[in-house]
């Protein structure tokens, strides 16, 4: 499969050093006071923030994504050290595969993003056990799309911040932060 990390790799690549999170306006998305949420919440919306933010302000600022290249890159970011590593010898002919593609470039861009946040935050989403192709389905459910649903659509005069901040609060009005179904729905 061809490298699908060009068009991200500078990106992420930037983001790989510890970095100021504050976007313009000093939207924070991994600070409690500013999202309102807690506990497990903050942690899934921090680390999931990370990446959306970054996306959301490209989008926003002309640069066409369709909603496949943000799922194939979204995925193994949100499924943390394990997925991140398959990228880098998954196979899509093995019934077994996490993310089912190799792509070395990508892995390392999205575990430079990952790494941009700070130890905690790492470690309080990962704690959480997040069900990651639930989280990936609901988010990209959320994410406005063109009328054929291959393009996804920026929000006019909408900040990333505010865009994730009320996806994550309406996907944690009907869902468990971490999304996994109850034992009792097993």
């Amino acid at each position: 499969m061809a490298s699908l990390a060009p068009a991200l790799l500078p990106l992420f690549l930037l983001s790989a050093a510890p970095r100021v999170r504050a976007a313009a306006g000093g939207s924070d998305i991994c600070d409690a006071a500013q999202t309102t949420l807690v506990g497990d919440q903050q942690a899934v919306t921090c680390y999931t923030g990370n990446f959306l933010t970054k996306m959301l302000g490209e989008l926003n600022a002309g640069q066409n994504k369709t909603a496949e290249h943000v799922r194939v890159h979204l995925l193994p970011y949100l499924g943390g050290k394990m997925t991140l590593e398959a990228l880098q010898s998954d196979d899509p002919d093995d019934p077994t595969c996490k993310v089912c593609y190799t792509d070395v470039p990508t892995s390392q861009g999205l575990t430079g993003l990952r790494n941009s946040l700070t130890e905690d935050q790492i470690s309080g989403y990962d704690s959480i056990n997040v069900c990651y192709a639930r989280l990936t389905d609901a988010i990209m459910d959320a994410l406005p799309k063109s009328y054929c649903g291959v393009w996804l659509k920026p929000l006019a005069n909408v900040q990333p911040f505010d865009q994730v901040v009320k996806m994550m609060q309406k996907i944690f009005e009907t869902h468990d932060p971490s999304l996994c179904p109850s034992k009792l729905q097993q």
